[in-house]
């Protein structure tokens, strides 16, 4: 971890903060993504990019525009996400999950279960709870029980950490009673 730290310290200052954000993506990202998270100009961003590519840091998969950016190790990754202070890790959350809606707004139900995590990790409770609950219905769909139930306890999850009204209430219930039909559908 140290050895990481150290690469990522003797980085210029705009391409770590390209690897900061691009770990908090994901250890795959895509360059429309990034571009839209990070408000720089193309060829500033390309510049930055092109540094974490030759610090061999970052891969690149595709062609430009529609490549995609890698992690070369996930405990990189990992190392650079937690040297992220908690607040600036909140905000980079949301960040990242409005942009996602805003670019795949017209095929959004294929990042149901990224937007949840996303809005999960920068507390936006009521809009990780709806993403949850729509990837647990797709997982269904899709005859698997095990996400459909791990998506299910996280609109719970979610639904309890806003604060409690009727109409809140009453969607918890809802939320447990199909955990609860998830679960007896997996005989457990």
């Amino acid at each position: 971890q140290d050895v990481i730290m150290a690469r990522v310290d003797s980085l210029p200052e705009g391409a770590k903060e390209v690897l900061q954000t691009g770990s908090v993506i994901e250890r795959e990202f895509s360059y429309p993504l990034i571009k839209r998270v990070m408000y720089l100009k193309e060829q500033e961003l390309l510049s930055h990019l092109s540094i974490l590519k030759d610090s061999e840091l970052l891969y690149e998969r595709g062609i430009y525009p529609q490549s995609t950016f890698v992690f070369k190790h996930a405990l990189t990754r990992e190392v650079v996400y937690d040297s992220i202070l908690a607040k600036r890790k909140k905000k980079l959350h949301d960040e990242i999950a409005n942009a996602i809606e805003e670019l795949y707004r017209d095929n959004l139900s294929e990042h149901y279960e990224v937007l949840s995590e996303h809005f999960f990790l920068s507390e936006n409770y009521s809009k990780a709870a709806e993403y949850s609950r729509l990837a647990s219905r797709k997982a269904e769909k899709t005859a698997s029980l095990n996400d459909a139930i791990a998506h299910s306890k996280k609109t719970g999850t979610s639904l309890e950490r806003l604060p409690r009204t009727a109409e809140i209430d009453k969607r918890i219930i809802d939320a447990r009673t199909i955990l609860g039909l998830y679960i007896s559908q997996m005989n457990y």
